[in-house]
């Protein structure tokens, strides 16, 4: 059995097209620590001064995600 070939950058385009908020919330987190060991390095800065800047970041992405806008469910009851 053959399946019809998908192109890929179709299936990119869908899986971009489908990614909320609390997707690019969430993605932010790692994204912060990566970026902070990264810098880090580069900089030559202590890895604890760039953890507390990245610390901040994921708790305020997580705390806007949770607490200040978090998901409403829009289906009728």
């Amino acid at each position: 059995m053959s399946r019809p070939k998908r192109d890929p950058f179709d299936t990119l385009v869908d899986v971009l097209a489908a990614t909320t908020r609390y997707d690019l919330l969430l993605a932010i987190v790692p994204v912060a620590f990566a970026v902070a060991l990264v810098a880090a390095s580069v900089l030559s800065i202590s890895i604890v001064q760039a953890m507390a800047i990245a610390a901040p970041i994921g708790v305020f992405a997580i705390v806007d995600a949770c607490y200040l806008n978090p998901p409403v469910d829009h289906r009728p009851r």
